[in-house]
């Protein structure tokens, strides 16, 4: 396993350069002056845009101000904003909130999304498979702006249950109700996945045997018939780890949420490609642990399943 670990990492490593080369490219290649309107109502001095530009390397071709950024990168040296902010600061400040968030979020989806599946799998045809049915439809049919703003109406404005602002701590009991509309399209997605999967084991050869073998129904379900149900389940709240940390610009922007999310789309609207590409980068990074580590979680659900 320790090889296998090794070998994905090393794999990782073009992903990283073409995937970030990408990012570089496309914010350098966005119409516009990201030095407009820094200097108030007038146009700045054109020594004050040659000096920035010699600054940020905005003068250079754009290998060179790729290989400038990423030998500092290399270095942990994420360098500073336009405005001479560093951006460590504002990705510290930013991250802890937005990763609160999406583990609460993904919380939601495994509890809430893999119990309703496997009840409803289990008792395929009945009342509380329709019953989920109908509620993932909606969950899948109604936008996420438009949750998050009848969460934030009803149950702040209205019952005032909580607060529709987030504050500046971003605390676990205020990310709770944002951190569930997040997940609510996965959690209908799991739920429908989980669904599926467990009514397909539960026609398979290796199930019919066990049971005519005399084991106990709920041996046969939790040992034999989960286990194999969960390798998809655990491939997709994986892999939507990354999704929920870079897909919250909506619901951070309407619960007023000072994360990754909103500081990624402000400063895509400054032309500011200092703060895009370093998060970028590290969305990036979150997606390829997040892969292996699924990918090495396979070997526990599934004996059968050797890394060579």
């Amino acid at each position: 396993m320790g090889r296998y670990a090794l070998r994905r990492l090393l794999q990782a490593v073009p992903v990283v350069v073409g995937t970030t080369l990408l990012i570089y490219w496309m914010m350098w290649a966005l119409p516009g002056d990201p030095f407009a309107g820094r200097c108030g109502e007038r146009a700045c001095p054109q020594d004050y845009i040659e000096a920035m530009n010699a600054q940020f390397m905005l003068d250079q071709p754009l290998l060179v101000q790729y290989s400038a950024y990423m030998a500092n990168l290399v270095q942990f040296d994420f360098g500073v904003t336009y405005n001479m902010v560093p951006v460590s600061t504002l990705i510290a400040q930013a991250l802890p909130v937005t990763l609160r968030l999406a583990l609460i979020a993904l919380a939601v989806e495994a509890v809430v999304g893999i119990v309703a599946g496997v009840i409803a799998g289990l008792r395929r045809n009945g009342y509380f498979d329709t019953l989920v049915f109908v509620s993932t439809l909606v969950a899948l049919s109604v936008p996420i702006f438009v949750i998050a703003r009848f969460a934030q109406w009803g149950l702040g404005v209205n019952l005032g249950w909580i607060s529709p602002t987030v504050s500046n701590e971003a605390t676990w009991a205020e990310l709770l109700v944002p951190g569930a509309v997040i997940a609510t399209t996965t959690t209908a997605v799991l739920a429908r996945l989980a669904r599926t999967t467990i009514a397909e084991n539960l026609r398979a050869d290796y199930v019919r045997t066990a049971i005519a073998k005399g084991l106990p129904r709920s041996r046969v379900i939790g040992v034999h018939v989960l286990r194999n149900s969960l390798i998809p389940l655990i491939t997709l709240l994986g892999l939507d780890l990354g999704s929920l940390m870079v897909g919250a610009v909506v619901t951070e922007g309407i619960f007023n949420i000072n994360g990754l999310g909103g500081l990624v789309y402000n400063h895509i609207l400054r032309l500011d490609s200092t703060v895009v590409v370093p998060v970028a980068t590290l969305f990036v990074l979150i997606y390829i642990f997040a892969n292996l580590v699924v990918d090495l979680f396979y070997g526990v659900l599934d004996p059968r399943i050797r890394y060579e």
